[in-house]
């Protein structure tokens, strides 16, 4: 069983998570609300769901122009 005195069980607080992968607050509260608060959890979670911090970075530096809607 994993041990918190060795930094194995860190945690997001809701502002931590939201301003590593940019998103809103709410998201992150729902995100933590449904998955748990484990740090190692959610990054894998947000990484199979494409949402790298530098993934978000891209997204939101798009242009309306470069957007494909479908």
């Amino acid at each position: 069983m994993p041990d918190a005195s060795d930094g194995s069980m860190e945690e997001y607080g809701a502002e931590d998570l939201a301003r590593r992968y940019k998103i809103s607050i709410q998201q992150a509260r729902r995100y933590i609300r449904r998955f748990g608060n484990d740090r190692a959890e959610l990054d894998l979670l947000l990484a199979a769901a494409n949402r790298t911090p530098r993934h978000r970075v891209e997204e939101i530096e798009r242009t309306v122009s470069e957007v494909t809607f479908g």
